[in-house]
């Protein structure tokens, strides 16, 4: 079983300029790729935009989004709107690129066409995942039966109270990429600069996986990369 890479830094900027680094080591022109939204990434992200070599190299990529808030909290800002205004517009990523999800229709819709560009271009080669505290990895949650591929799902109330402020939403649907189709991807960078997630990080990272901690499908990742503080 291949033993996952560990890097570590002492501080957020610290560990985002070395996965700066990193990527730019391994990604490659017109390659796919997942990236996430939420606190883990945001010191990477003002990384990223101010390295003028990453920027031409990230213009060249395409981009599948991960998860999105099915009927959010008026006021409430997608993940599609995040990204776009933390990654997308500050690099100048052409449109055509980015294939992110429409929150605003049938969500079955929406499904079948995320499914369809996994059939037809593969699993994306490169992913950057955060760890929820519950130890979900997209808004794949806690659960006895993890269904495969896109699909939707009800978020925990774990999971609303790291995301919302008061007051917390109390239920909440998502549409999220599977566990499955997060093992299918060759390389996944874990970013995890929270020191408080340390005891979920390392419950996922032991054998064996257990459903009900998502994050530990990929204790056995062929080629898992660690990013922590």
């Amino acid at each position: 079983m291949a033993k996952p890479t560990f890097i570590q830094e002492a501080d957020p900027r610290s560990l985002a300029l070395r996965l700066l680094r990193d990527l730019a080591d391994h990604l490659e022109p017109e390659q796919w790729i997942c990236i996430p939204t939420g606190k883990s990434p945001v010191a990477f992200y003002e990384a990223l935009v101010q390295d003028p070599s990453s920027v031409l190299l990230w213009r060249q990529l395409h981009f599948l989004q991960l998860d999105e808030y099915l009927a959010p909290p008026a006021g409430s800002k997608s993940f599609k709107a995040t990204l776009r205004d933390q990654v997308f517009d500050p690099l100048g990523i052409e449109s055509n690129r980015v294939h992110s999800i429409d929150a605003t229709g049938k969500a079955s819709t929406e499904i079948h066409r995320l499914s369809q560009l996994i059939d037809q271009y593969g699993p994306p080669r490169t992913a950057i995942l955060g760890l929820g505290s519950n130890g979900h990895i997209a808004f794949n949650e806690p659960c006895d039966h993890p269904p495969s591929g896109y699909h939707t799902v009800d978020l925990s109330l774990e999971t609303l109270k790291d995301n919302f402020a008061d007051p917390v939403p109390e239920s909440l649907q998502a549409i999220t990429i599977g566990l499955d189709l997060l093992r299918a991807i060759e390389r996944i960078y874990l970013l995890v600069p929270q020191q408080k997630k340390a005891a979920i990080l390392e419950r996922c990272l032991r054998a064996p996986y257990d459903p009900r901690i998502p994050g530990s499908c990929l204790h056995d990742h062929p080629d898992l990369h660690i990013y922590r503080c």
